[in-house]
């Protein structure tokens, strides 16, 4: 399906044409339910809170100046919904944990591009569900969704420098997590 620009849809609905609104919903769903499922890690909690962002999204849309991206905008929404979730859930301190030191070499991960995409996303996925929350959505936002820093400070409230730990800790933890998996699957194997 080809859409508008977000900005079409936006004033669109601003004007009352909540078809429009149905279509930013329809262009972004996708997303929007991958970032809550990194925080979240329950498909039905995170349907639920892609449904209440979106809602929350509708009824605050007078309120997009269009200052920064609408995505910008409406992951903001969506990641506060399934924070607020996820503490509900658990009263989990971890989020807010940001000062381990890590290295991590991207080059250690050449044998996985000869996997096929299919069997990539699925091992990236299961990686990235067995993360905590907040290195999962980071590393979602910024691989994934392709925002830059600065975006992924606006939507998560953190600092440039938190933001950078989270994706240089998540990177490091995605490794370590691929690397386990791997060799238990070798194993198997053998």
């Amino acid at each position: 399906m080809q859409f508008e620009e977000d900005s079409f849809y936006v004033e669109k609905t601003k004007n009352g044409d909540l078809k429009a609104f149905g279509k930013l919903v329809q262009k972004h769903q996708g997303y929007a339910f991958t970032l809550a499922q990194r925080i979240l890690n329950n498909h039905h909690e995170s349907e639920e809170a892609v449904q209440d962002a979106f809602v929350k999204a509708f009824q605050a849309i007078n309120s997009f100046e269009g200052k920064a991206k609408f995505t910008t905008w409406l992951y903001t929404i969506i990641y506060n919904e399934a924070i607020q979730r996820f503490r509900k859930r658990k009263n989990h301190s971890d989020i807010e944990d940001f000062r381990e030191d890590c290295e991590f070499h991207s080059n250690q991960l050449d044998g996985f591009s000869l996997l096929n995409s299919n069997e990539r996303k699925e091992i990236l996925k299961e990686g990235l569900s067995k993360m905590k929350p907040a290195e999962s959505a980071v590393l979602t936002l910024f691989y994934l969704n392709q925002f830059s820093i600065k975006e992924i400070e606006k939507i998560t409230y953190q600092s440039n420098s938190q933001v950078k730990i989270l994706l240089h800790r998540g990177r490091k933890n995605l490794y370590d997590i691929l690397q386990r998996q791997t060799k238990n699957e070798l194993s198997q194997l053998l």
